[in-house]
């Protein structure tokens, strides 16, 4: 009998050692559209980009010593950057493996030509996007993250300001049709399988130029959006202008020391006889024909030429993206922990029934105590900031028993502070829930039920770093979760030995209201979610009676039936803009759980509880933790 006892228990102590959760799932491709504001270097492997002749006479010198994209080469640009998170690249298109289709001087639907000036070379943004889709079957991947990016040259050509025409005659219908041409494009973009669409607006905050320029650009970026709402596209606005305007009002704290396109300002010499977008023949070899003004020039200067930022410029710009992609899933963690946690207030008042039952005074009427404390990791999506916690919960309950019957009731009072991965911040929750509970038995044959309710308070601390600076985010929200349980089994006998099996169930409904963050220009508003719940439990449990001591065992296999899939909706605070939608973080419906501890009674009134508990093989969660309780009989 000992020896199966051993058994048992080394049994479950390996099943909480040495499983591994399953991977979540991801982006697996980076998919780029757009102008130079996210060209990586499509040129590159071409003679030339076709601009004027004195930029086509440095192409090849300047490729040569590592320049070819619009930056402070070998300075990556935000979409290498954005896609470099989530572990992916963003290759031009028109090199091996590349989904990068960007090219710079690209319009939305306009041919460039000597008349309308920009390279020739350069793609039109919905052809780059009908291309993608004709090399692929006329599907796109519906797990890539696509960033899209024109319409910068669209306004400068309405207005006259690139080229020697001729020039539209009505720029604000041109831009209307340009923006419309694009949210076409991107609704069959999105028809055929794409689901997540970053599509920033275009910055017109600065630097200071033409007024009616910046005033187009704002034009332009809200037809672009509302087109993109008419269409039933779902994608994520980012309105980096709003960045821009942060930068423009404290540039030292982002580190720089010019944001401006004047002469002296910006980080690449220009050559001789170009006048515009000399970035692409920028590298940090002085032997380049543009190269650097100084040795971090890229750092310091927030634009690399008249119209293109430097490697810091661009991080800054992809780090916001990246903020407003994984921000869903992480105030996601709000609603999934406590479905963990409330799990683990239903496994206290189901250990104190079934262990601490077994010492009853004269009245049949107990009162007992317990504390837990455990450490729970919810792993995301990889790329995305996780969630570790401690979970520490005190309950105090008392029952009665009836005959054969047991009726009680619990308060619980707990909480946690998690912790956002990648010094994204975290949150502090507080919960408290009031417990009523029952318990039958007949013969060998028992059964329990749970029923708990209570209250939830999230003190949210949502960090964004943004290049060298950490954006702080702030908000309260408040919400509940309401859970029903319920367990039954059979209990076989042999001498000291009790045994048997058990199934159950737990239900959960956890509600977290919306709520706005209080900080700068990432503070996002989020609407409130739900998570259903609702787990079964099969599993067989033991435990032996040697007196004073009574050591148990117990092993489940838990399943979730409840569907995953469910959306976490955010909203921009700096400008009024369509909200987006990303999946909340998605845990494994598989795992095993176990727990062993013994209790201890002595003085026929008192008897002591110390467990420990884990659970293995669930994607996404790292969970084990420790019980103490102490039960008083009268």
């Amino acid at each position: 009998m000992r020896m199966r006892i051993r058994t048992a228990l080394w049994a479950v102590a390996s099943l909480m050692v040495v499983a591994a959760p399953a991977a979540a799932q991801s982006f697996n491709q980076a998919i780029i559209f757009g102008d130079s504001s996210v060209d990586s270097g499509y040129y590159k492997l071409l003679p030339n980009p076709g601009g004027s002749a004195a930029y086509n006479a440095l192409w090849a010198s300047a490729v040569a010593h590592g320049a070819g994209a619009p930056t402070t080469n070998p300075g990556f640009l935000n979409s290498q950057f954005l896609a470099s998170y989530f572990g992916l690249t963003a290759t031009p298109a028109d090199q091996p493996g590349g989904t990068n289709f960007a090219t710079s001087g690209a319009k939305n639907v306009t041919v460039n030509t000597n008349a309308t000036g920009g390279f020739k070379a350069a793609i039109p943004t919905v052809t780059q996007i009908a291309n993608y889709l004709a090399g692929n079957g006329g599907v796109a991947n519906p797990n890539a993250i696509y960033l899209v990016s024109s319409g910068g040259n669209d306004v400068s050509y309405a207005l006259g300001l690139t080229g020697t025409g001729p020039f539209p005659s009505n720029p604000t219908a041109y831009l209307t049709s340009a923006a419309g041409s694009l949210a076409s494009s991107l609704a069959s973009l999105q028809a055929a399988g794409a689901r997540y669409i970053v599509v920033p607006d275009q910055a017109y905050s600065f630097p200071l130029g033409v007024p009616a320029q910046q005033a187009a650009k704002l034009a332009y970026s809200q037809a672009l959006w509302n087109a993109l709402s008419a269409d039933g596209v779902s994608f994520i606005p980012a309105d980096f202008n709003s960045v821009r305007l942060a930068i423009l009002a404290n540039p030292s704290s982002f580190g720089f020391i010019n944001i401006g396109t004047a002469p002296g300002q910006m980080a690449c010499t220009q050559p001789a006889g170009v006048t515009t977008a000399w970035a692409l023949l920028c590298s940090s070899d002085p032997a380049a024909p543009s190269h650097l003004v100084s040795p971090n020039a890229e750092l310091t200067d927030l634009f690399a030429d008249d119209q293109h930022l430097t490697t810091a410029g661009q991080k800054i710009e992809a780090d916001y993206y990246y903020g407003l992609v994984v921000a869903p899933s992480m105030i996601s963690m709000l609603a999934e922990a406590p479905v963990k946690t409330r799990a683990a207030v239903v496994d206290t008042i189901y250990q104190q029934i079934t262990q601490g039952d077994r010492q009853r005074g004269p009245s049949g009427f107990n009162i007992w105590a317990t504390i837990d404390a455990m450490s729970l990791a919810l792993d995301n999506y990889p790329g995305f900031p996780s969630d570790p916690g401690i979970p520490v919960y005190g309950s105090v309950g008392f029952d009665k028993a009836v005959g054969t019957w047991l009726f009680g009731g619990a308060l619980t009072l707990g909480g946690q502070q998690a912790s956002f991965a990648q010094n994204f911040g975290g949150f502090s929750q507080d919960e408290l829930a009031a417990s009523l509970y029952a318990a039958h038995r007949i013969g060998a044959l028992w059964g329990l039920a749970i029923a708990s309710g209570g209250t939830i308070r999230d003190n949210v601390n949502r960090n964004v770093p943004i290049g060298i600076t950490l954006q702080g985010n702030t908000a309260i929200a408040n919400g509940s979760n309401f859970s029903l349980a319920g367990f039954t089994g059979f209990d076989v006998v042999s001498g000291n030995l009790t045994h048997g099996p058990l199934a159950g169930v737990v239900l959960q409904r956890v509600f977290i209201g919306g709520f706005t963050e209080s900080g700068g220009f990432t503070s996002l508003a989020f609407a409130s979610q739900v998570r259903d719940s609702a787990v079964t439990a099969l599993g067989y449990r033991a435990s032996l009676d040697l007196g004073a001591w009574r050591p148990y065992a117990q092993v489940l296999w838990d399943h979730e039936l409840a569907s995953p899939d469910r959306l976490v909706t955010a909203s921009l605070t700096t400008i009024a803009a369509p909200s987006f939608s990303m999946p909340a973080v998605v845990l494994g419906s598989d795992w095993a759980s176990a727990s062993v501890g013994t209790t201890y009674s002595w003085d026929k009134r008192y008897t002591a509880l110390i467990g420990l508990t884990g659970e293995v093989a669930q994607g996404g969660v790292t969970a084990y933790g420790g019980q103490l309780g102490l039960n008083v009989a009268f």
